[in-house]
């Protein structure tokens, strides 16, 4: 499967960590507040969003799911409740996947990008942001 990212990390107070929240993903991985933003923040700027799901890793908002996949990663650092990562990605899927859906993934990724990067810059209180 292939798939291309982008990657930032950040501080934050603004996303409270509900009681629990873990159990979904991974002892210690949060992001469900952030993944939430996160969606609304696209959805104001006419990115449709499909679905919000738990990973392992900590929450995915669900861009687009066919002919491939674009997603962002939301999720907390090494347990802390103020510092967390995001990142987007695409999945191509398998050969035929990357042979006819490579240019039209690329341009959604890049258009996913500029909105990502935009939003970063709105988060309530950021500080100590490093991309990727």
């Amino acid at each position: 499967m292939s798939t291309q990212s982008d990657h930032v990390t950040f501080t934050s107070s603004a996303f409270p960590v509900e009681p629990g929240e873990d159990e979904e993903t991974n002892p210690g991985i949060f992001g469900k507040a952030l993944a939430s933003w996160v969606a609304q923040k696209l959805s104001d700027r006419g990115i449709p969003i499909i679905e919000l799901l738990p990973e392992d890793f900590g929450r995915i908002v669900i861009v687009r799911r066919k002919p491939f996949m674009l997603w962002v990663g939301c999720a907390s650092l090494d347990g802390r409740h103020t510092q967390w990562r995001m990142f987007i990605a695409l999945e191509l899927g398998l050969f035929f996947g990357r042979l006819l859906h490579r240019k039209e993934g690329q341009r959604q990724l890049d258009r996913l990008r500029d909105h990502f990067q935009a939003i970063v810059a709105e988060i309530p209180g950021v500080t100590d942001v490093e991309w990727h």
